[in-house]
């Protein structure tokens, strides 16, 4: 992978700093690590576990709220690849916040393993939004490209 590949990494190093605890989620990010490079998968780095489960992850449209007539709908519009990986990690650790095991190394770790499998959380909510534009597809009409 390439030198710009890894900015995800850094990404998710700087979501997990939590009221300016920069050492505290050093400790968490590098436990997170250990525990992928540990997790049996053949041939794959934890790298490469974060990176597939981002790819997994990721929505290729995203959302736009249009209003017409006092009406709200929600019509797909066209996002960048940055865009695509910031929003697949802030969901995986939206849905980190929900799991029930006790420590957040183990909850990280847990939810990525589900993403690089196509399994859990992270996923229905990716499968939503694309139901979501499906529903709203009559009335692509009302997006105006300028």
């Amino acid at each position: 992978m390439a030198q710009r590949e890894f900015s995800f990494l850094t990404k998710l190093l700087h979501i997990l700093i939590k009221n300016g605890k920069k050492a505290q989620a050093l400790k968490v990010f590098l436990l997170l690590i250990k525990n992928l490079k540990s997790s049996q998968i053949a041939n794959s780095s934890a790298t490469d576990i974060i990176y597939q489960s981002l790819l997994n992850v990721r929505p290729l449209i995203h959302t736009k709220k249009v209003r017409k007539s006092s009406k709200i709908f929600y019509l797909p519009k066209l996002i960048s690849t940055e865009k695509r990986i910031n929003i697949a990690l802030h969901w995986i650790l939206k849905s980190v916040n929900n799991r029930k095991e006790k420590k957040l190394e183990d909850r990280l770790t847990n939810e990525f393993m589900d993403c690089f499998f196509s399994k859990g959380s992270t996923i229905l909510k990716k499968q939503n939004l694309y139901d979501t534009i499906i529903v709203n597809r009559p009335f692509l009409h009302l997006l105006i490209y300028k």
